[in-house]
């Protein structure tokens, strides 16, 4: 089973901090206001509109699946705010393989945040966790996102069909990857 650590220096200004329920509060009023921002490539946001109670809910299974080592989900803090999360979904331990996800609240979009917090989890997976592999998919009109995977060197692999349903219908998605061999 994988042991990740509870907190991650990417550099002097942003760290990565596994999920508590600490700041559920906090993560929960950046989703509600970014929830414009986030819901056309992540339609989970609409579910923490209401309920401050569903976050803790939510919480409380990624602190068990980080724990067994099956998502390893941290917020994102850029000069001690929170502005975003990032984790290893879909880990397999057995194939060294990760997929990696993310976001950051609109304000903090531009300051290259999501892009050294994915270098760094990127080099974690590498160096800490023994993985091969790291994957990044995205909306093919995800720009954003893509433009991640693209100034960190990861491969496009591919375009998969009508992969993701999102509330506006059914998207492509196109698949990245990093292999150790390419860091």
């Amino acid at each position: 089973m994988l042991h990740a650590d509870a907190f991650i220096e990417v550099d002097k200004d942003i760290t990565l901090r596994r999920l508590t329920r600490e700041n559920a509060q906090e993560k929960f009023d950046l989703i509600v206001k970014n929830h414009d921002h986030l819901m056309p490539w992540m339609p989970w946001a609409d579910f923490y509109n209401d309920d401050i109670e569903v976050m803790y809910s939510f919480t409380d299974s990624e602190i068990e699946k980080f724990d067994n080592g099956i998502n390893l989900g941290y917020d994102i803090y850029y000069q001690d705010q929170l502005v975003g999360s990032i984790d290893f979904n879909h880990v397999d331990e057995e194939n060294r393989r990760v997929e990696l996800g993310y976001w950051v609240g609109a304000e903090f979009t531009c300051k290259g945040i999501a892009t050294r917090a994915a270098a760094a989890m990127t080099k974690y997976a590498f160096e800490k966790l023994g993985m091969n592999r790291v994957a990044i998919l995205a909306c093919v009109d995800n720009t954003p996102s893509i433009n991640v995977a693209k100034r960190l060197g990861f491969a496009e692999e591919g375009v998969l069909r009508q992969y993701s349903v999102l509330p506006d219908g059914t998207h492509d998605v196109v698949s990245y990857s990093k292999i150790k061999a390419d860091a």
